[in-house]
């Protein structure tokens, strides 16, 4: 978005361990990237299978979550991808896992208290500042237990130290991501185009409007269409009804409390969870859980009729062959074509430009890919005026944006006229690739 260049949103936890990574390995950065992003993806596993455990759910259950899992088109995709979520979501797990194991112990000690508080407190404060809006339904579902924990135990007259470590530790992870926020948000104001992306700036288009979560667009658009599929809606719907009604507590505070947690992020983040097809990676694994959690009850039934596994087995194997087939026919071949104009493009121009240069992109909403691939920084001008400026007169004088870097090279969806290209870019070289057009500038070192 142009200079200053940092404008930040997430903590960049996950970018700094790929940098690292990369670093260390010599792996170039976008498989350093998707490593860390599979890693963190498959280590979901560990938190996800504890919390079925401490539900009571048993050995079955943990299997068919990890099968959904392992065969869910969401993962199977967005787990690959350079993207942070795998990350956010494994914190987030891990922290209603500490919760959990103060929630259940019997009778904590005051230093396995403070032990296990300042863990809950430090992971959810890592999975809050790395994706806010994945860690945030969590921190509610937890912030309304404790109230009802805290009501119990005052009520029965017993200590209530437990509960002051626990609303110590939410109080703190939620202070760490206010003072990020702040922070992201200052930074931001440096520059007219940041303030117009500060956390405020953005609650409508993140919050979406109230009619967004009655409407065709969030109900089978995502949930029906990216969570459930048609074919699976039926059978999932008949064994997380079937499990619910035939568990016990503390099983079935945990089917609903992830049921809550697997819809809760649709209603609260609507307009991210329409816009986003990756967003639902961060909820998605609560849904299996439920289903698995709801799977298992059945299948360990001590008078389970065979009809009964019969059905259960039918209705877990038409869920993954809908994933399988959702993955195969629309996941997976956008992986082999998503983008390879644009990587293109930025291999095009990594390799004819100065690495100090910057690029001007018109016309791709705010997109970073050209910037990534090129290795360049950049100022994406979107389809629409940025403060008044349009394409033709940042292409007039793009240096506003650029505050001094020379430019490299320009990308357009719309053919460049070169007599409209300021001095600094003498045309060396233009190319057509698919859909866009780059002109690479005569710029030195």
């Amino acid at each position: 978005m142009g200079a200053p260049w940092s404008i930040p949103f997430e903590f960049p936890l996950f970018q700094w361990l790929s940098h690292q990574l990369a670093n260390f390995t010599g792996l170039n950065l976008s498989s350093s990237g998707r490593l860390v992003s599979v890693l963190f993806g498959a280590g979901c596993f560990w938190p996800a299978s504890r919390l079925m455990r401490r539900a009571g759910l048993g050995g079955t259950s943990i299997v068919v979550m990890i099968l959904l899992y392992c065969t869910s088109s969401i993962y199977l995709y967005w787990n690959r991808a350079f993207l942070m979520e795998s990350t956010a979501l494994f914190f987030t797990l891990v922290s209603l896992d500490c919760y959990g194991q103060i929630r259940l112990e019997p009778t904590p000690g005051t230093l396995k208290l403070s032990l296990r508080s300042s863990g809950l407190a430090l992971t959810l404060a890592i999975a809050l500042v790395v994706k806010a809006t994945t860690a945030l339904p969590a921190l509610a579902l937890m912030g309304v237990d404790w109230i009802w924990q805290t009501h119990q135990t005052a009520k029965r007259h017993r200590p209530l130290q437990r509960q002051l470590f626990v609303a110590s530790a939410l109080a703190v992870a939620f202070a760490l991501l206010y003072s990020w926020t702040h922070h992201a948000d200052a930074l931001k104001q440096l520059k007219p185009i940041g303030a117009q992306l500060t956390s405020s700036a953005l609650k409508a288009w993140n919050f979406g409007q109230p009619s967004q979560r009655l409407q065709a667009e969030l109900w089978d658009g995502v949930v029906l269409q990216r969570m459930l599929f048609p074919i699976a809606a039926l059978p999932i719907t008949g064994v997380v009804a079937a499990g619910v009604w035939i568990s016990k507590p503390p099983s079935r505070t945990f089917l609903l409390g992830s049921l809550a947690l697997a819809f809760a992020p649709l209603l609260l983040f609507t307009n991210l969870h329409i816009a986003h097809t990756y967003y639902q990676a961060s909820n998605q694994i609560f849904l299996l859980m439920v289903v698995a959690g709801a799977a298992g009850l059945l299948l360990d039934q001590p008078q389970r009729q065979p009809w009964t596994q019969g059905l259960v087995l039918a209705s877990l194997t038409i869920i993954i062959i809908a994933n399988l087939h959702h993955f195969a026919r629309e996941d997976w071949p956008r992986s082999q074509r998503f983008s390879s104009d644009k990587l293109a493009i930025g291999q095009l121009i990594d390799k004819n430009t100065p690495t100090n240069s910057a690029i001007l992109v018109i016309g791709d909403d705010w997109s970073s890919a050209f910037a990534y691939h090129s290795q360049r920084r950049a100022f994406t001008q979107p389809n629409w005026p940025v403060l008044g400026r349009s394409a033709a007169d940042v292409l007039r004088d793009p240096q506003t944006a650029l505050d001094g870097s020379p430019l490299g090279a320009v990308v357009s969806k719309q053919p460049i006229d070169t007599t409209q290209l300021p001095p600094a870019c003498q045309p060396r070289q233009q190319r057509k690739i698919k859909r866009w057009h780059v002109v690479i500038c005569d710029a030195t070192d």
